[in-house]
């Protein structure tokens, strides 16, 4: 899936916590360049070419699952600005289905302030293929 193609090919039926759960789970299913881009490349580190988690995104416990949930806010809060607030941030493993279940709840920004949304994506360690949610 191309960066274009699932940001500026949104269907406008859509409402505004739909259209921001298809960018977190893009997000989600992106996988981010090897390569740490550092701070004397300020612009290239908001581009598009930063855009997603890396591959070992969900390998690991215990203080990987905190620096996961650290880097996917920072990918939020620069990715998807709509999101005015991430009350929590969770993540849940299931081995025997081999997923991983992200949890954001936080707060949309719209035209009419702001509205509370919950956005919950369950994707494949194997992939990283969103496997439903909402």
């Amino acid at each position: 899936m191309s960066f274009a193609s699932a940001f500026l090919d949104m269907p406008d039926d859509q409402s505004l916590e739909d259209r921001v759960g298809y960018h977190v789970e893009t997000l989600l299913q992106s996988i981010a360049p090897e390569q740490v881009v550092g701070p004397e490349l300020p612009h290239v580190q908001l581009s598009n070419l930063c855009f997603g988690v890396p591959m070992d995104w969900a390998l690991g416990e215990g203080q990987r699952n905190t620096q996961v949930r650290s880097m996917l806010r920072d990918r939020l809060e620069k990715f998807e600005p709509r999101l005015a607030l991430m009350s929590e941030i969770s993540l849940q493993e299931d081995t025997t289905e081999n997923s991983v279940t992200f949890y954001i709840a936080g707060a949309v920004r719209s035209q009419n302030g702001t509205d509370k949304v919950e956005i919950i994506k369950t994707l494949s360690r194997m992939d990283q293929y969103a496997d439903g949610g909402s």
